[in-house]
């Protein structure tokens, strides 16, 4: 599927662990944690927890053992004990893989002292400080480039780790400008340019800087991986990263996962995030409930390489010594095995045996017990999903520029929302993966404001329309180059049958008039209106790309013209010319007596297309799924579900009857002497109110059916289906659409099984 990464080159009977479905703990050892560490109950705590693999902080500026290194820094409690060389020989007595953690993200006072171009520096030259007695390191510097190499010869050297994982300040940047010595002439000899002084996307030289950040990060991670295979050429390593859902780390530290997979031996990944409490502005936002799958999707999807989501086990942010409320916990790690992935919990405040809030350890014994259980329905599975969200790394960095998340990801997120609550299953897949032989796994692509494409992609994905192949296209999509720079047309426009004509506005306000809200009309019945029934409008925001459709397309939605909202007496649409406005004597717009009521404007929202060899196409001209994502209006999120249905021609492999906030991931596995393949239909509850969930509201007489209609399953029956939970068989009915199975309950997370034959 994709290329193939650095452990599957390096596979041995040594790092063959790597490549079975694990349950993890990431385990911070504080300095104030190595007094009186209890080793033998904290493995045993782990053993009770399923645990099959952890890591922990060895080295860099925590060091858990007596390094003879003078810039590490060894915690003052430790008093000459071997913590890691205890921690490693009890957890393999145990059976469990232990990783040793090296953190390069933070210099200690000394070296600092003694080597100030190791650090970040301010405009004035001087070191930035993290926190009392230690300061961030360059990327560019030498403690993160040379003087790593005897940190690790010295672990290697002395220990029987399983492997070696670096942290995300190991390799990425600070988020402001760096002006230490090395980044300075690095940057001048190989673009010609002063550094910038901040961030400015109307300046060249600041999307010159950032790509040569992303270069230099992604280097960095060659670099430490070469340096452990130079040591120990069969020794595994890792870095840490983050996704685009946490667009804030991402872009400010210049991290490319998709890189990092490309030569890791296996990669972790954070969704830690629950809500972030701001004491400044008194508000605590919270992040995406399906964060966790989200990631899984992308990186299973993306990369071959075990793919580790690490999620915390405390409250985030700030409080790390309070647990995640407990009912939460599970059906938020259970995303990540449903997904392809392998769940990490990032535990802070000291080993279980002493932790002040143990109240999050039964649902994670819970969870990984079930893993434990039946790790044979989670290895070798693959995702059986034909529908594909597309992401671009470009787009959210040169597009998004310094509003990632609201110019990019939440469109991205309300697609994906839209998804969960039809019950689609589906993948995220990147650009770079384009190709004729990823994109024949789907039926359908959905491209949410993917603004930054180039010729290639663009090309990739004409010939899967060719070939019969759906698309959902909004916004902006393919109007930009790879570096952020408008075109003056789309490169899919021909493809979606639309003409951009130079224009992108705001659909809800007027220059002149500053109308307040707007909607989209209802023009013709389609099929993506399919259930948005007995109305002739939705609401209505956010930017329009005004386009022309071209013959042969259809136009079900139409942009009304913007009205204000108060005073009601005047709260209606008038003609775009002159708006019905009259000028008094002092200037100001006032309403005349001449206004018209009209319903649109004329301006395509929506534009839909049959292509000659076979596929459709939908495009929509604003950002309805930020729209979604924002608002959560029940049509929009129709709206987007029935485009990919219509796009799929209703070829899609699982049918899901129940709540929306049942979360869905169909999995398959290849044949075993027992039958020719297995369909493993993951399901979620998310029902628990409010967040943080007080409770889970249990499921009743589910309804899930696998859809002889999809390529993948024609041809085949179903011998039977069962729940992982008690293996019971289930009722099963068959009818020309497919196979059916009713679930009479479900409490969190529980696998169906559908067994062919």
């Amino acid at each position: 599927m994709l290329a193939k990464s650095a452990g599957q080159r390096r596979s041995t009977q040594r790092n063959a662990w790597l490549r079975k479905r694990n349950r993890a703990f990431h385990v911070t050892i504080r300095d104030v944690d190595c007094r009186g560490f209890d080793v033998q109950r904290f493995v045993d705590d782990l053993v009770s927890m399923h645990v099959s693999m952890f890591s922990f902080f060895v080295g860099g500026y925590v060091t858990t053992y007596p390094t003879v290194l003078r810039y590490q820094r060894v915690s003052p409690y430790l008093d000459g004990r071997d913590l890691t060389g205890e921690i490693i020989a009890a957890a393999h007595a145990a059976g469990i893989k232990v990783l040793g953690m090296i953190d390069l993200g933070q210099i200690p006072e000394e070296a600092a002292r003694d080597h100030p171009d190791w650090c970040s520096q301010d405009e004035e030259g001087r070191p930035v400080v993290r926190v009392p007695g230690l300061y961030a390191a360059c990327p560019m510097g030498g403690f993160q480039r040379t003087y790593v190499r005897e940190i690790v010869a010295e672990i290697l050297g002395r220990y029987d780790l399983d492997c070696v994982k670096f942290g995300g300040g190991s390799f990425g940047f600070s988020r402001s400008v760096c002006h230490c010595p090395n980044c300075r002439e690095s940057f001048r000899d190989e673009t010609g340019h002063a550094l910038p002084l901040r961030q400015d996307w109307s300046d060249p030289v600041w999307r010159t800087y950032t790509a040569w950040r992303l270069d230099h990060a992604r280097h960095r991670v060659e670099e430490l991986g070469g340096i452990v295979h130079d040591i120990d050429p069969e020794m595994p390593f890792m870095g840490n990263s983050v996704c685009f859902g946490d667009p804030e780390w991402t872009v400010g530290a210049s991290l490319d996962v998709e890189s990092q997979a490309a030569v890791a031996d296996a990669v972790q990944v954070e969704v830690q995030s629950r809500a972030r409490y701001d004491e400044a502005t008194g508000e605590a936002p919270w992040q995406y409930l399906s964060w966790p799958a989200e990631t899984a999707r992308f990186m299973t999807s993306i990369s071959d390489t075990p793919i580790w989501v690490v999620a915390s086990y405390f409250l985030a942010w700030p409080w790390r010594r309070s647990a995640m409320a407990p009912v939460e916990q599970k059906v938020y790690l259970a995303q990540i095995a449903a997904n392809g992935a392998d769940p990490m919990v990032n535990l802070s405040g000291g080993p279980p045996a002493v932790h002040e809030d143990p109240r999050g350890f039964a649902p994670i014994r819970d969870l990984f017990g079930y893993l434990s259980e039946n790790q044979a329905y989670y290895e070798g599975d693959t995702s059986g999903a034909n529908v594909a969200v597309v992401y671009s790394m470009e787009t959210l960095f040169f597009y998004g520029q310094e509003q990632p998340e609201k110019r990019y990801v939440r469109e991205i997120r309300g697609i994906e929302q839209a998804l969960h609550e039809a019950h689609i299953p589906f993948d995220i897949i990147s650009t770079r993966v384009l190709t004729d032989e990823v994109l024949s796994r789907y039926g359908v692509l959905v491209l949410p404001n993917v603004a930054c494409l180039v010729e290639a992609e663009a090309d990739a994905i004409r010939r899967f329309a060719e070939r019969g192949g759906g698309i959902v296209v909004t916004h902006a999509t393919s109007l930009y180059d790879a570096q952020g720079i408008q075109r003056e047309s789309m490169l899919l426009g021909d493809l979606m049958g639309v003409s951009y004509t130079g224009e992108t506005r705001s659909s809800m306000v007027s220059p002149e008039a500053g109308y307040k809200q707007t909607y989209m009309s209802i023009v013709e019945h389609h099929p993506i209106l399919e259930g948005i029934v007995g109305t002739h409008v939705m609401p209505m925001g956010g930017d329009v790309c005004v386009v022309e459709a071209e013959d042969g397309t259809r136009v079900p939605l139409e942009l009304s013209a913007p009205f204000i909202v108060f005073p009601e007496g005047f709260a209606y649409p008038r003609p775009p010319s002159d708006a019905g406005l009259a000028r008094t004597q002092g200037g100001q717009a006032s309403l005349g007596p001449a206004d018209v009521t009209q319903t649109g404007d004329g301006t395509p929202v929506a534009v839909v297309r049959e292509c000659p060899g076979g596929g459709r196409t939908v495009y929509f001209a604003g950002t309805v799924g930020s729209l979604f994502w924002t608002v959560r209006y029940p049509d929009h999120g129709r709206l987007i579900a029935n485009a990919v249905r219509w796009a799929a021609r209703e070829a899609l492999p699982v049918i899901v009857k129940g709540p929306a906030t049942l979360q869905v991931s169909l999995r398959s596995q290849l044949a075993t002497s027992e039958h020719t393949k297995r369909y493993l239909v993951h399901l979620i509850n998310l029902t628990g109110g409010e967040r943080f969930f007080r409770e889970l509201v249990p499921l009743r007489d589910v309804v899930v059916g696998l859809s002889r209609g999809a390529d993948s399953i024609i041809g085949e029956r179903v011998q039977r289906a069962y729940l992982l939970s008690d293996l019971a068989h289930l009722p099963v009915d068959v009818d020309d659409s497919g196979w059916w199975v009713t679930i009479p309950r479900i409490v969190d997370y529980d696998v169906l099984v559908f067994e062919m034959g």
